[in-house]
């Protein structure tokens, strides 16, 4: 312990030594070496994060996002103290983030160890963070429940569901496989896994069958929201350019109707007052609006049909577990399953 309190405060002086010839604050280069901390610290590089934040807290003591950075990089290595010394750092600049000050407020409830005191549950704290949306501090809390006993499989579980929810597939995906081999007659989870990565709940053992392309999912997404269905089908460039292409050619048929509209009862509203070239500048605005309606009205009809032809026909086929009772294939339940006693459950209606 004293030899890892001595390797954390090199670190640190390293990196304020980095920056030792700045005579004044800089903030402009601060948010530089604070954004390559949080690049550092999203890849686990906690100790060249650690001095990247020491560097961004030299150059700019005034920004709590580098003493927050620099808190974190030291909760992910086990230095609790420190950790929450930085975080009162950030807080005393930034005292309007509830988030931080309530899991500095559960952290020292911890021990200088990280060990959780009587009555302190990392996992049922974290199920409570995972409900409010806190997934990064719920990420913390299921690491010290997976730090405290290694084959917490309901941890595991919980902390692929914060990976999920942020999008990050590969952690989620590791995670959820970590608490099959733990738990290897989670059904529910099994049957998740089975439709979100196909490959890799068979590679954690999981048989899986292909039934017919699910179309239905992608093609009501694209005909509420053009595009829609080709991200739900993983194409999300193509959808982004179709949506984009559509809506963008129903704004303009919507929008050359008015001004066509309008033209069109200025021209036949004319009256002795209205000059000769303002009764051909309003005949010219209905026709030239009228023309670019019908080109644009006919490409949004050929646009939409597009849309909802490619979402079929990108369509993934429907995955499911092998070998489940009836009724055992349901959707996963965010947050802890199998423990009703923690926080809302969400069932969502297909992933």
């Amino acid at each position: 312990m004293f030899r890892n309190a001595v390797l954390t405060f090199a670190l640190i002086l390293s990196g304020l030594v980095w920056t030792g010839a700045l005579a004044a604050a800089d903030p402009a280069l601060g948010t530089q070496w604070v954004t390559y901390g949080q690049q550092l610290y999203a890849q686990r590089q906690y100790d060249a994060a650690i001095k990247a934040f020491s560097t961004a807290a030299r150059a700019n003591s005034a920004d709590p996002a580098a003493w927050k950075g620099l808190g974190n990089a030291l909760y992910e290595k086990h230095d609790n103290a420190n950790a929450i010394k930085y975080y009162r750092y950030s807080l005393q600049l930034n005292p309007s983030d509830s988030q931080l000050a309530a899991f500095v407020q559960r952290l020292e409830s911890m021990g200088a160890q990280g060990t959780v005191a009587p009555g302190a549950d990392p996992t049922a704290l974290a199920a409570r963070y995972y409900a409010a949306g806190q997934y990064d501090y719920a990420i913390q809390q299921y690491g010290v429940a997976t730090s405290a006993n290694p084959n917490n499989a309901k941890a595991y579980q919980g902390l692929g569901n914060c990976y999920y929810a942020k999008n990050d597939k590969t952690d989620a995906v590791a995670a959820y496989k970590r608490s099959l081999q733990i738990e290897p007659d989670n059904i529910p989870l099994k049957a998740f896994l089975a439709r979100f990565s196909p490959a890799d709940a068979q590679a954690a053992g999981v048989q899986v069958a292909s039934g017919p392309a699910d179309w239905p999912q992608p093609l009501w997404r694209s005909a509420v929201l053009p595009g829609w269905g080709q991200g739900y089908n993983g194409e999300n460039t193509k959808g982004w350019i179709i949506g984009t292409l559509t809506i963008g050619t129903l704004i303009g048929t919507v929008g050359t109707y008015i001004v066509g509209s309008n033209a069109r009862t200025n021209y036949n509203d004319g009256t002795a007052t209205t000059t000769p070239g303002q009764f051909t500048s309003y005949y010219n605005t209905w026709n030239t609006m009228a023309t670019a309606n019908n080109i644009l009205a006919i490409t949004f009809l050929a646009l939409y049909t597009f849309n909802l032809v490619d979402a079929i026909m990108g369509a993934k086929p429907a995955t499911s577990a092998v070998g489940l009772l009836p009724g055992d294939n349901q959707p996963i339940q965010l947050g802890m399953l199998q423990n009703g006693a923690m926080g809302a459950k969400v069932r969502l209606l297909q992933f």
